[in-house]
């Protein structure tokens, strides 16, 4: 292929892949934002998660009934892997209640076995609480469910809003909340209804929470990949439209010898330069953009999800062009067997 040939088609690709760049960015953007976004609804809870809107039952349960249940539930969830965070709403107490026998959760100290048994609870203040603030300044902390007493300052998980605190599920009652679970599976949250049921609760919502439902559901990730998969279309007409006017060129090349995989190769290579450009600059103009308009400065994580959005922009640009090569190419060499 002569130089100038080859320039303008790097040319060509390079502009199309800068729109592909901004649009595959914005992509990653919005796939980071709707994560943390579910991180917020779950508390960072590992894997697939149901969330459940628990209230004070109708039913009239013994208090001895609703204690052997209780210790059902730890149970059940002990063996079934389960991990299970209970937050306040309303004019609860300002705390979390975590029960996490398998050390599922990142954020929460790894509990003893004899903790998960024990009638009394340590909490853990989350730091830059006024709870953590009074704690460390006063010694006191006025929040605090009584006869608990802090044992610790960690960071609070996405989502813990104002609550305060931490601590792990002991044999005190449990009331009305949010019960989150690591668990998606029908069975396992109907047999946690029915413990939850046996102790004087019932549930108001159920709320599973599958990431790829989640995502698919999430309105900006949603049309952000619309918008991605419409670009890529309408960039393969084009370029489509480009390798068309080459088709008496890739005639000539036939007629002496070049075989398709040798005039797809020989394009998708020389178009590498044109495509690797124009993606990291549409990623760096997304960059620029999303700090322009949120007026924000660009963190060092920031940077990591650019490069991570440069390098999916690269790789799906170079499929669209072998792709696009390879219809074409392919189309035009059996029209010329054919002829």
């Amino acid at each position: 292929m002569p130089a100038n040939q080859r320039l303008l088609m790097n040319f060509r690709l390079a502009l199309n892949s800068l729109f592909l760049g901004v649009l595959t960015a914005f992509m990653v953007w919005s796939l980071q934002w709707a994560l943390e976004s579910r991180k917020e609804l779950t508390f960072d809870m590992p894997g697939e998660s149901t969330v459940l809107s628990v209230a004070e039952g109708p039913q009239n349960v013994a208090v001895a009934d609703a204690a052997s249940a209780q210790e059902e539930l730890k149970e059940y969830l002990r063996d079934q892997s389960l991990a299970l965070i209970i937050s306040s709403s309303g004019d609860g107490r300002p705390e979390m209640l975590v029960y996490d026998p398998h050390s599922l959760l990142s954020w929460f100290p790894q509990a003893n076995p004899g903790d998960l048994h024990s009638g009394e609870s340590a909490a853990y203040l989350f730091r830059g609480t006024y709870s953590e603030h009074q704690w460390s300044g006063a010694g006191t902390a006025p929040l605090l469910t009584k006869g608990v007493v802090p044992a610790g300052v960690i960071e609070a998980p996405p989502g813990a809003g104002d609550l305060q605190y931490a601590r792990q599920i002991t044999s005190d009652p449990l009331e009305p909340g949010t019960y989150t679970i690591n668990t998606v599976d029908p069975s396992q949250v109907q047999h946690i209804l029915g413990l939850l049921q046996r102790m004087g609760l019932t549930e108001r919502k159920v709320q599973t929470l599958p990431l790829v439902k989640y995502l698919a559901l999430n309105p900006l990730f949603s049309i952000t990949v619309l918008f991605l998969c419409m670009g890529h279309i309408c960039t393969m007409l084009y370029w489509s439209l480009y390798l068309g006017g080459r088709t008496r060129e890739f005639a000539i090349r036939g007629c002496h010898g070049a075989q398709p995989r040798e005039l797809i190769g020989g394009n998708l290579v020389g178009g590498l330069p044109g495509l690797s450009a124009g993606s990291v600059a549409g990623v760096i103009v997304s960059g620029s953009l999303v700090a322009a308009i949120g007026h924000v400065t660009l963190t060092a994580s920031n940077f990591q999800t650019l490069a991570i959005a440069g390098v999916i922009a690269i790789i799906v640009a170079t499929v669209t062009w072998s792709t696009t090569l390879y219809i074409v190419i392919r189309a035009r060499y059996e029209v010329n067997l054919d002829a």
